[in-house]
């Protein structure tokens, strides 16, 4: 049904279906529809019309005009895709999934604003529960999957406790989306300490709670603040666990906020 709405939108994200099909791992056939590919040769994009898409499971396992007589599997589901656009999904390096529910009540917040009306060391901690985070973190995840982001990266800072960064995580897990979730690392005034922060990261490492498309990273704002010997713990944090990605934030002017 996902895919269907998808279409009627006029587009559909090979990424997106990707995820989808990693669960009946079917063949499905995307049949006389307009690709939009690249060509690595002339590092241009390559528009391929009347052509067709072959996913296999989880992989796209062939790319083919109407006019190339290819051996479809039996069983595939056909899909005709006449008169759409095919293309990869887009890719979102920065979000905070679980402010969703803020999306249409501060458009004309300044960053001062923000720091102190909606950001972690608000009273958002004190009455945002793990269901809120949760929920927050999924509809924000489907909103990008039906604009056509199929991979995010997560600057998770709806870490102020063990139970809200769980939320956060079984979220993405349940997407099925492809998300780097990166728990922040940060100094709280609610008692939820460093020390505990550190080793609910750890916790969620070697749990192994993440699935084949989410993958646990790090974000740390802390670089120009912490003290060297904290900068430093950070740093063999991510390397003990070999880290896929460390995300933080940068500002310069008045702001200097680990600024390059």
């Amino acid at each position: 049904m996902l895919v269907v709405n998808q279409f009627l939108a006029g587009w559909l994200s090979l990424a997106f279906l990707s995820s989808l099909t990693l669960v009946n791992c079917s063949n499905i056939l995307l049949e006389g529809g307009t690709v939009i590919s690249f060509d690595e040769k002339a590092l241009k994009i390559k528009v391929l019309r009347d052509t067709s898409i072959l996913v296999s499971g989880s992989k796209i396992s062939r790319i083919f005009s109407a006019s190339t007589n290819v051996s479809i599997p039996a069983g595939t589901e056909r899909i005709s895709v006449k008169g759409k656009i095919i293309s990869p999904g887009f890719v979102d390096t920065h979000r905070h999934l679980w402010q969703s529910q803020f999306r249409t009540i501060a458009s004309n917040v300044s960053l001062a604003e923000y720091f102190n009306r909606y950001g972690e060391f608000t009273q958002v901690g004190t009455v945002y529960t793990a269901d809120d985070v949760y929920y927050g973190q999924l509809a924000g995840i489907y909103e990008s999957l039906n604009a056509g982001v199929t991979s995010i990266l997560d600057h998770a800072h709806h870490t102020w406790s063990t139970a809200t960064s769980a939320a956060g995580l079984k979220a993405s897990v349940d997407s099925g989306a492809r998300i780097w979730w990166c728990p922040s690392i940060h100094n709280l005034t609610n008692g939820y300490s460093r020390e505990q922060q550190y080793t609910d990261f750890s916790g969620f490492l070697s749990k192994k709670e993440a699935s084949s498309t989410t993958t646990v990273g790090l974000s740390y704002d802390l670089f120009a603040a912490d003290p060297p010997s904290e900068v430093q713990r950070v740093i063999q944090l991510v390397r003990k666990y070999n880290v896929s990605v460390l995300t933080t934030h940068s500002l310069g002017g008045p702001w200097a906020c680990n600024a390059p």
